[in-house]
Formats: structure tokens, C-alpha cells, sequence
């Protein structure tokens, strides 16, 4: 997966938790406390990318994530970067 790609994936995973920002144009440096997704949606973010990408982030991980490029950073960090997407 390349940056475009992962992206994209993350902005389907906050439309899929926040559908009011479906089609947002999200930015690295956006927080996820400015975007205004509260920790349940978080934890649906995160559950839809692990389900799409067949894998499982660290816990410990998860609670430091606070940007979308934090979600992008943890994406490549699993190398789940060089891995296609499961298609649902």
C-alpha cells in the first residue's frame, strides 16, 4: 500500500465510525479530538482498519494515537503497508 492508498483507507474507516465526515478532506496533522470522534468511535476506526488489513494493533499503541497521521504511522509501523487491502 502507498500513502495514497492508506489514506484512503482511513478516511473510509472515519466515514465508516463518523459518517458526518464522510468525504472530509483530512489532513496528517488533524486530531482526532478536533474532528470531534469521541473514543467509541475511535475503537470502530480502529476495528475497521484491522478487519480490511487482517491484523491486530498493540493496545498500548492504540491509546497513544491521537492524529490521523498517527493512525497512518501505525498502519506502516505493522507493515501492513506492503500488504493489499481485504476487499469486503
Amino acid at each position: 500500500m502507498n500513502d495514497t492508498e492508506i489514506h484512503s483507507l482511513i478516511g473510509e474507516a472515519v466515514a465508516f465510525a463518523e459518517p458526518r465526515l464522510k468525504g472530509a478532506s483530512l489532513k496528517p496533522e488533524d486530531t482526532i479530538a478536533e474532528l470531534g470522534i469521541n473514543s467509541i468511535a475511535v475503537l470502530e476506526i480502529v476495528g475497521y482498519l484491522e478487519d480490511k488489513l487482517g491484523v491486530r494493533f498493540p493496545d498500548d499503541e492504540l491509546a497513544q494515537l491521537n492524529t490521523i497521521g498517527g493512525l497512518s504511522d501505525l498502519i506502516r509501523g505493522h507493515d501492513v503497508a506492503a500488504q493489499p487491502a481485504q476487499k469486503s
